[in-house]
């Protein structure tokens, strides 16, 4: 009787504990997560003025907002004989910076950030407001923005997609594939390993689509039930419609570049798409327990003051090796539980998700990129009732073309801060707590002992 209960005591000891929802397979009520990534933007190039824009919106809510570290005053960088200030582009297209992993480095000048007007080109001193991106600045307001993400690698589209899937690379710039990155070593495996669902959308246009649309190409070994869960994007309208959202979701348009907001594509079509998933996800019954994650690939060539912190080296063969992190880019977090008006200053980059991911659903890390990596939760408030949806359509007080929209709670009741500036994140939320594995084995053997004592069939061997 007593190896019975001590092995049931055992099994115990495998299983995930936190109070409050033990039935439950997340630590968080987020069982849904959805994650945006689009193309080609820095966090100054979106929110470098907000929330007032550079001071056009006074005597308005926006001066009630959280600030943000924005595009400093008297910015001027070297070009030529001279310098050249960033400026508000008068087009919600824009010209293409300079992009590779050789000009961002010289972009970056040692961590002086003066390079962008000689390398990525005076181009890359434009930014965008919000004229033309009012939906994503209502998101800041109604939701979480990060001012302190980055692209995980100071380099180009592929190796910051795989990283971000991974928190490893093949490649150090957009060249091939070959190389090519294990299936087995992504965060696409590591769900499926534990049973948790998942589905990778892009616009792929056909089965042979997902061989050439990036990072999915680069993957190998991919297994039919694996290649079965990479589907084309306007799929996802119909699963959510079916009731078949996944736990994990990851939405991207680099095969349709009119949506992914890539210059010189019109960002504000690309926003419209983004929007549309937000809405979608808000008018299903999903939205009560969903978090969406909007972000960018990398920095495109676009200016940014603030220096990537320099915490790790990809090498894996490459002429040059990848440096970490790369540019900063915007991090918008819209959930029922998100907090509003939130600005987060916890540093965090791509492979956060994969953090939060893991976290979430129980799973070890991915590697030690990922396990070094910051956690998000301080964007959310799980002690209140999820909040109502906000909904921007094309016209009404929350509308896709008007910033700033009215607040959702007033912020003299808001229960929280709107500005956390300690990094990193708690990892367990107070309502979820976690018993420490090694105090949950001190504990179980101790009452495995005592009842065993206790019955008098106790015998030492």
């Amino acid at each position: 009787m007593q190896f019975r209960f001590a092995a049931l005591m055992l099994l115990m000891i495998a299983l995930p504990l936190r109070t409050g929802a033990p039935s439950d397979p997340t630590r968080t009520p987020i069982d849904h997560l959805i994650v945006i990534m689009q193309e080609n933007h820095s966090f100054d190039n979106y929110f470098g003025t907000y929330p007032t824009s550079n001071g056009t919106l006074d005597g308005t809510i926006a001066e009630e907002l959280e600030p943000v570290d924005g595009i400093p005053k008297r910015t001027c960088l070297p070009y030529g004989a001279s310098c050249l200030r960033p400026y508000r582009t008068n087009s919600s297209r824009a010209e293409d910076p300079i992009e590779g992993q050789a000009v961002y480095e010289q972009d970056y000048d040692g961590g002086k950030m003066d390079g962008f007007a000689r390398f990525s080109g005076p181009q890359s001193l434009a930014y965008f407001d919000q004229t033309e991106i009012a939906a994503y600045w209502t998101y800041a307001e109604e939701y979480g923005l990060g001012e302190n993400y980055f692209a995980p690698v100071l380099s180009t589209t592929n190796p910051n997609r795989l990283m971000s899937l991974a928190g490893n690379s093949s490649v150090a710039n957009n060249d091939g594939p070959p190389p090519f990155l294990p299936y087995n070593d992504t965060i696409l495996h590591q769900l499926s390993a534990a049973g948790i669902s998942w589905t990778y959308f892009d616009f792929f246009g056909s089965a042979r689509g997902r061989k050439l649309v990036p990072p999915i190409n680069y993957l190998s070994d991919l297994d039919p039930k694996a290649f079965g869960q990479i589907q084309d994007a306007p799929m996802f309208f119909q699963d959510l419609n079916d009731s078949r959202l996944p736990s994990v979701t990851f939405l991207n348009a680099i095969g349709f570049q009119e949506l992914d907001e890539h210059p010189p594509w019109n960002v504000t079509v690309g926003e419209l798409w983004a929007v549309s998933i937000v809405n979608a996800v808000m008018e299903s019954n999903y939205w009560a327990s969903s978090a969406i994650l909007i972000t960018y690939d990398e920095g495109g060539g676009y200016y940014d003051h603030v220096a990537p912190p320099q915490l790790l080296t990809i090498n894996n063969g490459f002429q040059m090796p990848l440096q970490g992190y790369g540019q900063r880019v915007p991090f918008l977090v819209i959930s029922p539980y998100g907090k509003e008006d939130y600005v987060s200053n916890t540093l965090l980059n791509h492979m956060s998700i994969l953090r939060f991911i893991e976290y979430n659903w129980n799973l070890p890390p991915l590697n030690q990129n990922v396990a070094d990596s910051n956690n998000f939760l301080d964007f959310f408030y799980f002690d209140g009732p999820p909040r109502a949806p906000i909904i921007l359509k094309s016209g009404g007080p929350y509308s896709t073309n008007l910033f700033p929209a009215p607040i959702q709670i007033p912020f003299d009741q808001l229960p929280y801060s709107r500005n956390d500036s300690q990094a990193p994140a708690a990892e367990n939320p107070n309502e979820f707590q976690v018993i420490p594995y090694a105090a949950l084995t001190i504990t179980v053997a101790a009452i495995a002992v005592v009842v065993s004592k206790r019955s008098g069939k106790f015998k030492r061997r």
